[in-house]
């Protein structure tokens, strides 16, 4: 099942089962009766919700047609329906960040101690965990390190063991520094319980934003805290510094902040990264100034912060510290961009990358202007990335259109939030206008399969199953058909 055609393990299809076995496994305890607090929504059994007024006169509402949340398969007494703790284990596991039940109310400590485990294995990768306990162990194989290897590619850090060390490393110390930040900030609050609970939040929350999760303890995501900077600036950090991509962290550690030594990929992220923040935040800002539903009502400086924080979110963790569904479509399509183009490759942001995407854009560029050679900042660009950022171009938009169309064919969201639902999926992001709870199950599994391609990569699945790479050893005539 897993062996290419010479009978070796395939990498690709060995870091895919390993996040399907990690989401079953986690399935299995969401549903156990001690991970519920046996409060939170009422759930009922799936039908297609009915059209609201609204919809039929192609307005789409702003609040769900139902406060119950459709759900499906057996449940053990007291525990989460199969459908709900599928659905929730999926978004941990792909550090999403979408709930069709609220985290805080539904999810007693145990379960939020599993969707943690989740995030943590999904944002810093299944098969880097496994190929750490391996190396400890001392059983690694040729075929252990070769799943690492793909799962670790574009790190230059020298051997497996001290990569897959260095990430683990990295990735605890910075959740750690932040967690305590955040712990204390959340108890001088007053707004969350202090004590144990209050230390658990603050680890909670420095988690799911170092892993780009979205994930919060609590109803309202971060809006209790749009006034604190320190709670949006230090989750603002965690975005960015998981997102960033553990190759460019790895690439500075060892070559240092010195430009003329500093690969393609380094300079792409830093580069888009701060084009990106820095253009989302103006944009925020301009579209949201005056809305008394968002922005509005903050004075100048938060109007700011709220704007920053907005542009960070997208990129792909999911908080939302202003309210989502009363923002404009305009910024709607904002956010549906930046969140397509996601953060850094071989870390916890999903998306397009930004890497993919600035390739993409070059290589059209370059075409227009009939360049011999793609040039992006000082130095040449592989065809062979061309192709590769192309193809998975061409794939994510493929999805989203399809998937698009089978939500506005199957629900009465209209396309606006079905379009921004679709890429809050695909992207891993896990922020929403307020309909995924309302989602039939059908529409659920639809966001779950979009959420494991976002997160393993349309490229990564469609390779792992498609024609094993043959060398031929004749070329076709070439031909050039009308293009345009």
């Amino acid at each position: 099942m897993i062996k290419d055609g010479t009978g070796s393990l395939q990498p690709s299809r060995i870091v895919i089962l390993a996040f399907l076995l990690t989401m079953l496994a986690g399935t299995v305890l969401l549903c156990l009766p001690v991970a519920r607090t046996g409060a939170g929504e009422n759930l009922i059994l799936d039908q297609s919700p009915a059209l609201p007024a609204a919809a039929n006169s192609g307005i789409a509402p702003h609040e769900p047609p139902t406060k119950t949340v459709p759900s499906l398969g057996p449940a053990l007494p007291g525990g989460a329906p199969l459908s709900v703790a599928l659905f929730t284990a999926a978004s941990a596991t792909c550090v999403t960040g979408l709930i069709v039940v609220d985290t805080g109310t539904y999810w007693s400590p145990f379960g939020q101690t599993v969707l943690l485990g989740l995030m943590e294995l999904g944002g810093i990768g299944t098969m880097t965990v496994v190929s750490l306990v391996s190396l400890a162990l001392g059983r690694a194989t040729s075929d252990t390190r070769e799943v690492a290897a793909h799962s670790l590619r574009g790190i230059p850090l020298g051997g497996i063991k001290h990569t897959v060390a260095a990430i683990l490393g990295f990735s605890l110390v910075a959740q750690m520094i932040f967690g305590v930040i955040l712990a204390w900030r959340l108890g001088a609050s007053g707004k969350v319980p202090g004590g144990a609970m209050g230390v658990f939040h603050g680890f909670f929350l420095a988690a799911s934003a170092f892993n780009n999760a979205g994930f919060a303890p609590w109803t309202d995501s971060v809006t209790g805290f749009n006034h604190d900077p320190v709670v949006l600036g230090s989750l603002a950090v965690l975005i960015l510094v998981g997102g960033l991509g553990f190759p460019v962290w790895a690439v500075l550690w060892v070559k240092g902040p010195h430009w003329w030594r500093l690969n393609l990929n380094v300079r792409i992220m830093l580069v888009g990264t701060a084009v990106l923040v820095a253009g989302g935040t103006v944009l925020m800002a301009a579209l949201e100034w005056n809305n008394p539903a968002t922005l509005g009502a903050h004075h100048p400086g938060e109007k700011l912060l709220n704007a920053f924080f907005a542009a960070v979110s997208p990129r792909t963790a999911g908080f939302n510290a202003i309210d989502i569904g009363a923002q404009y479509p305009a910024t709607w399509l904002v956010t549906d961009g930046l969140m397509l183009v996601g953060g850094g490759s071989a870390g916890t942001a999903g998306g397009l990358k930004v890497t993919t995407t600035a390739v993409v854009l070059a290589t059209l560029w370059g075409e227009v202007r009939g360049a011999g050679a793609i040039n992006i900042l000082g130095l040449r660009l592989a065809r062979a990335a061309q192709r590769q950022a192309l193809a998975v171009f061409s794939l994510f938009i493929g999805l989203v259109g399809i998937s698009v169309f089978l939500m506005v064919l199957t629900t009465p969201w209209g396309l606006s939030r079905s379009l921004f639902e679709v890429c809050s999926a695909l992207a891993t992001v896990g922020l929403s206008t307020g309909i995924t709870p309302s989602l039939p199950v059908a529409n659920q599994a639809l966001l779950i399969a979009l959420m494991l391609v976002g997160r393993l990569g349309p490229l990564t699945i469609a390779t792992a199953w498609g024609a094993r790479k043959r060398r031929l050893v004749y070329e076709l005539p070439k031909d050039y058909p009308l293009i345009g």
